[in-house]
Parts: structure tokens; sequence; C-alpha cells
């Protein structure tokens, strides 16, 4: 995370809020003061700033209305803003169009896999926090190769937006780029021939990978992400109607390894719970939504059968699932999305619909099964099963 006083918004904030008292004011604010104080403390970051609630006994008198206003930047630049339940009815109604890639109207990010996009009510939307969870094997880095690949391909469609159309990937083990290259190739088979190299080159430029070895990166990165994007909200750049997609592959290491270190993950896991929650409620045209990959956990026993009677037996086997990383990083996330790779063999003897036989005459060894743990648009514990293109 950035250390106090480097970010972007407090030089900023200083600026705006000081200068207007008076010629050279913002010179007057004692911020090297103040973050000398702080960081006798051990306040090093803004979120160190929010957590500890007795600055005020521990630095000197003749600062405390400096460091309260500057908390309460810090406060007011992290908050997320609030929505009447109109906007978040007629946000939850919405729903998708059928074609692949970002739907400008409703906000959509779709994958081009129709069983899933359903199953999300039409896509990824921006505004919100997705998690696919699952254990190692199950398709995590796959799907999310696979929007990535829809997203910079509908760019194309939309000739104006196509420059500003991004994708963030950041990863905490190295990206397969054959995959990607693939899996966005195939989604170029619908242009003429003679544009998809051109077209491709388009998209991969436009596909950014950060290396995250660690929280810090991770953290660093989304708050000068954040930064830059609160940026767009002034003069004739608000106009711009980009969509970016962020992608974190995966979150699970990068904690695990903060528990490794530490034993305790609470600061990390709210700092990026802060960092995200701001990127997505950003009241902008240009939105983004995020993308996040987890392993799963699972409750020892079962839940209360009877409370769930009218669930078949694999909607209450996932009762027992849920993302990893403990409770506290459950509640960062507005989607759970859990995948689960299963055989179609014993899918068909299980389900016998006619999906699944036309999965079987195809000559698929294998299918995906997409359930909703949680979803504020939607009943949890929805299912779908889906093939891979």
């Amino acid at each position: 995370m950035p250390l106090l006083g480097s970010a972007r918004y407090i030089k900023t904030w200083i600026h705006s809020k000081h200068s207007t008292e008076g010629s050279g004011h913002d010179k007057c604010f004692p911020l090297k003061e103040c973050l000398a104080a702080l960081e006798a403390i051990g306040i090093r970051t803004d979120y160190d700033l929010l957590l500890q609630s007795n600055i005020l006994e521990q630095t000197p008198a003749e600062l405390h209305a400096h460091i309260y206003a500057l908390r309460m930047a810090v406060m007011d630049h992290l908050a997320a803003p609030g929505h009447t339940a109109a906007a978040l009815l007629r946000t939850d109604n919405d729903s998708g169009s059928q074609s692949p890639g970002f739907d400008e109207n409703k906000q959509y990010i779709k994958s081009g896999i129709d069983e899933l996009d359903s199953l999300l009510d039409g896509g990824i939307r921006t505004e919100q926090i997705t998690e696919i969870c699952g254990n190692e094997g199950s398709g995590k880095t796959r799907l999310a190769i696979e929007y990535a690949a829809a997203h910079l391909v509908s760019g194309l469609d939309q000739q104006l937006y196509a420059a500003s159309t991004k994708v963030y990937y950041l990863q905490s083990s190295p990206l397969p780029m054959w995959k990607m290259s693939q899996a966005i190739r195939r989604r170029l088979e619908r242009f003429p021939e003679e544009t998809r190299d051109d077209h491709l080159r388009s998209a991969l430029e436009r596909l950014i990978v950060v290396d995250c070895g660690d929280i810090d990166a991770l953290l660093t990165f989304l708050y000068k992400y954040a930064d830059a994007r609160s940026s767009i909200g002034s003069g004739h750049q608000q106009t711009v109607r980009s969509t970016d997609l962020v992608i974190v592959n995966s979150i699970r290491s990068l904690i695990v390894d903060v528990i490794r270190l530490d034993k305790e993950s609470t600061v990390a896991v709210h700092s990026v719970k802060l960092v995200l929650r701001k990127i997505t409620d950003m009241q902008l045209r240009a939105k983004t939504a995020v993308l996040v990959t987890n392993g799963i956990a699972q409750r020892n026993e079962w839940q209360n059968q009877s409370k769930y009677s009218n669930y078949s037996f694999d909607q209450l086997s996932l009762t027992r699932i849920h993302p990893g990383l403990g409770h506290p990083w459950s509640l960062v996330s507005h989607v759970h999305v859990y995948l689960q790779k299963q055989a179609t063999e014993r899918m068909h003897n299980q389900h016998k619909d006619d999906v699944a036989s036309d999965a079987l005459d195809s000559g698929h060894s294998h299918r995906t099964m997409a359930a909703t743990l949680k979803s504020p648009c939607s009943p949890a514990l929805r299912i779908a099963y889906f093939n891979f293109p």
C-alpha cells in the first residue's frame, strides 16, 4: 500500500482545501510534521490512519487539528457513496443482452458462455466485485482468461471506445499468454480474416499484466489505479465511457503469504476491501468491474436440511462451501461463484437432461458446474452447467 501522504488525492486535498484560505496557505499545512508524528506511533499507510482510533492521544497537541483533518480527508476518499434503494432495484432488474463482451447500456461484461452469463443475470457487473472460487484445477484461471478475452474483443465492436477498453490482469503466478492469445483469436473469427492480426495486436496492447509478488505490490497498484481512475471525472474526459476489467488471480496465495509471515490477515483483507470498493463505487461514466479468484473452504457440519427442504442434493451440498481466507474475506465480494469440474457421465446419470446428453454426444469428457453462493441480484445456490469453448 502507498505510504501515507504519497497518494495524489492527499496532495490535491491540501491544495484545494487550504489554498483558498489565503495565498500560499497550502504550504502552511504541516504535512511533514504530521507524517513524522504518525510514523512514530506506527502509522505509515492510509489504512493505518483509519484503523487506529486513539491517534490524538499519542501525537502532539499542536498537530491534532491537522491530523484530524488529514484523517477525514482519507476517510472521505475511501468511503463508499450511498445508493438509493430505487437505484439498486433498477440495477438488479436489468437483464443482459446475448452478445458476448461488454453491454454498454446495462454495464455488464460477458464471458460469451451463455449458460454462465445467464446464471449471473447478464454477466459480471460493473460497480461490483465478483469472486470465482473453487479447488485447484476447477477452471478459475481459464474463466478469468475467457472474461478478459471477451472484454478486449468487445472494444473492437465499438470503435469509439476501443482504445480505452482495458483489462488489468494482476497475477501472483505467470499468466499463460498462449491461452490468452488463443482465447482472443477464437473470438476474432467473426471478423474479416485480413483484419484479425491487427485486432489481435490491438487487444494485446490493451491487456496490462502486473506482477504482484506480495500483498504490498497488489495494494500499491490498486491505490495508484484508484487515483488515476478518479481523475477521469473532470472536463472532456468525463465523456469517455470506457469500462475496465480488473482481474486479481489469485488473492488466496497473496493473503496466505501474509498469514504465514504475520499470522494475522485482518488488516490486509480490510485494506484490499477498502480499495476494491473504492474502485467499483466511483460515480463515473467510465466504470470498472472487478473479478477475483480464490480457493474454497468447507464447513464440517451439514446445514439444517429442514430449512432447505426444497433444495436438490447438489444445492444442499453447496451450503457447506464458502470462499477461502475466512469470514472477514467473505464480506469483500458482492458475488460469489463456485466452480467445480464434473465428469459428464456422472452428470448424465444424475441429471439426464438434454444439455448433458448433448455434452456426451459431442465428446466432452468433463463439464463445469457453476453455482452462485452469494448474489445481491438473485437467490443463492442457482446452478448451471457449461463447457469451456
